[in-house]
This record gives C-alpha cells, structure tokens and sequence, in this order.
C-alpha cells in the first residue's frame, strides 16, 4: 500500500512473476526463428514450389518480415510495460493469421502478405517479452540474460528446423508448425493473464469521510442563521 502524499516518481515499479513470461517468451523465441528460417531449403522449397527468382524471394519473404518486425518493436514494448497481456494477445492473433495465410499462399503476392502480417504481429510481442522481463525485480537480470541466450539459439535453430521440416514433409509444414507453437504461446498467455487478474491486490479502502460536527445546544455556526 502506498501512503498518501507518497512521490510518484518514487512509487515502486509494478513486479510481476517469474510464470508471467511463459507466453510472450515463446513469442518471442518463435519470431526470432521465422527471423532466420528462410535461410537454407526452406527458400529453395518456396523458390521452386512458386517459380520465384531469388531476389524475389528475399524480398517477398525475408524483407517484408523484417521491416514490419523492427517497426512494432518500441510500440510493443512501450505498450506491453503498461498493457502486456491486452497487447500480447491481438499480436499472436496476427502472427497465426499471417502463418495460415502464408502456408496456405497460392503465390508470391499473398505469401508477402502473409509475411509482413507475420511480422507485425512478432515484433510487437518480442517488444512485451523484452518489457515483461524488465518488470520481474528479483529475478531482472537472470531473465534478461536468459532471454538473451535463448533468442540468440532460436536464431541459430531457425534454418535448422526449417530446413529439416521443408526436406522431410514441405514448406508449407513449417508455417502450420508455426501456427501451432503461436496458438501454445496465445493459450499460456490467457492463462497467465487470468491468473494475474485473480492474485492482484486488491485496492486499499478509502478513508471515512469525517462525519459533519453537530454544534451543541445554544452554539451558532460563523456566518449561520445565528450571526
């Protein structure tokens, strides 16, 4: 409970648990992969499948994604400080749709679509992860520096798994594996959600108004009828 009179500027910054960042984490772990995914034979795949040339392939599927990612960033993280959940959950709601438009894709144009949609949805949930792990107090540092390791092995297992997923089934498997791990990450972010909206401290009750004095018998308020 804060005092009244308390600083605002001083107020202590609000903490949240460890659990809290299960689903934007996954989040983020996951567009750091699509990141790096179309390194390797998950763009020979698409490349040949479609009839592209690879300049149109950079363009229609590792431009488009990387420019509206680095856009939404800030905003996600500006946003997810205050609003984590509320901003999570629409922008997992992009980053499904654009992997079902993109795995379902007839051709180049549909699949850039599907790309930046991608995009926009993942750069505004990396941008809560990064927030979320700024709000854990004890447990800020070790969550970052985890964070930070565990991005940097997403971006190293991208092609990987892409690649294996492309030869062994096809590249359209990978964006539905895609939207499987982003419907896991949107279903624990719920939870967390809800779970953060039961244990929230109730707001402390306002103090009682003074009751109104009653003047004794005979007295006469200032500038009453008795003056």
């Amino acid at each position: 409970m804060i005092p009244p009179g308390y600083p605002a500027e001083a107020r202590p910054s609000m903490a949240r648990p460890l659990w809290s960042l299960a689903g934007p984490t996954l989040s983020a772990l996951l567009a750091a992969g699509l990141l790096t995914a179309p390194i390797g034979p998950l763009v020979s795949a698409i490349t040949r499948d479609l009839d592209l040339s690879t300049a149109s392939m950079t363009a229609t599927v590792v431009a488009q994604y990387v420019v509206a990612l680095v856009a939404l960033v800030a905003l996600g993280y500006l946003l997810g400080r205050r609003w984590p959940t509320a901003i999570a959950l629409p922008a997992l709601a992009l980053l499904i749709i654009g992997s079902v438009v993109s795995a379902f894709t007839p051709g180049a144009a549909v699949l850039a679509v599907g790309r930046v949609i991608v995009g926009l949805g993942a750069g505004t949930v990396a941008g809560v992860a990064l927030a979320l792990s700024s709000q854990l107090v004890r447990w800020r540092s070790r969550a970052r520096l985890a964070l930070g390791l565990a991005l940097g092995a997403a971006l190293l297992l991208g092609p990987v798994a892409s690649g294996l997923l492309a030869q062994a089934l096809s590249w359209r498997t990978v964006f539905l594996v895609d939207v499987l791990v982003a419907t896991v990450a949107l279903v624990s972010t719920i939870a967390s959600g809800i779970a953060m909206w039961v244990l929230r401290p109730s707001r402390p009750n306002q103090p009682a108004t003074p009751a109104a004095t009653t003047p004794r018998p005979g007295a006469t308020w200032v500038g009453g009828p008795g003056r």
